[in-house]
């Protein structure tokens, strides 16, 4: 395995040519929508740009990835970060509707396989993970989070090709998936990377992934390289199952959402993400392996 190294590389800040009014980008207030999954890392972010900028004020509120992407479409929210995109038929409104909606990437996260500390498995490739959710192989059984999750809707797109996972326990958030884990030594849970704040009582799996369908002789004594979903093996795309974080925005002007996506999406942002093992998708980086 890597030992890899992130360097941010050089990048600038700055709020240009705001006269003095009642709503700027740093003065005035917001409402951003957020997605739980990722709610960990915006909520660090918003207190950081609240400590740098005392005359704006950035509240948070947690909606499913459903619920934020309606609400945007709708004109009810300015601002929405999640891990999930616009289905076709949301780009298809958004289109007939002439909507002008911004869409900036905030970073990268990872759907991450996680069991106890006791547990031994240590390895899994996507495909176990596939045929273990569909029923096919019984000797893993997962902890998922439920359908109005991105966890969720990324597993049924990304991994199950569309179809509903058979072979499960569906607990009501990522959150909870993570508790039943640290309590449980024979399950293995799904979760977004994001919010294990404290890795002490859980480890992650390493994943890996066939390059193409093989059937099971032929994968047996295969060379598979496995990955954990660290920040630099996001970046080179080596971890199978990266998802990106998503700024979503709804309005025109300088205001305090203009204000709080560019912090996002500027060096001390994208530092702030860094901080947290995410890895950033808004300024340049430098790996050194």
């Amino acid at each position: 395995m890597y030992r890899l190294i992130i360097i941010l590389t050089f990048g600038v800040f700055i709020f240009l040519g705001c006269q003095e009014s009642n709503v700027t980008p740093t003065k005035g207030s917001v409402t951003v929508e957020v997605d739980p999954a990722i709610f960990p890392i915006v909520q660090k972010e918003r207190d950081a740009f609240d400590s740098l900028y005392t005359k704006a004020k950035v509240e948070l509120k947690e909606v499913t990835p459903l619920e934020g992407m309606i609400n945007l479409l709708n004109n009810k929210t300015r601002m929405f970060v999640s891990a999930r995109y616009f289905n076709q038929k949301q780009l298809d409104f958004i289109r007939n509707q002439k909507l002008d909606i911004q869409i900036n990437k905030f970073c990268y996260d990872a759907v991450a396989i996680i069991c106890s500390k006791h547990n031994k498995t240590d390895q899994l490739r996507v495909d176990e993970i596939k045929s273990s959710l569909l029923g096919y192989n019984k000797s893993y059984t997962f902890v998922i989070p439920q359908n109005t999750s991105a966890t969720f809707q990324y597993l049924k797109e990304e991994v199950l090709d569309d179809q509903e996972p058979k072979n499960a326990i569906i607990v009501q958030n990522d959150f909870e998936v993570l508790k039943k884990i640290e309590k449980s030594d024979d399950l293995l849970g799904i979760v977004s990377f994001n919010i294990v704040q404290d890795s002490s009582k859980i480890n992650f799996v390493q994943i890996g992934q066939l390059k193409k369908q093989m059937d099971q002789d032929s994968i047996k004594g295969l060379q598979i390289s496995y990955f954990t979903p660290h920040p630099g093996f996001l970046i080179k795309n080596y971890y199978p199952l990266k998802q990106t974080v998503y700024i979503y925005l709804n309005e025109l002007g300088m205001t305090p959402a203009s204000g709080f996506t560019t912090f996002l999406t500027s060096y001390e942002g994208q530092k702030i993400a860094l901080g947290q093992n995410l890895a950033p998708a808004a300024v340049p980086v430098k790996i050194n392996e």
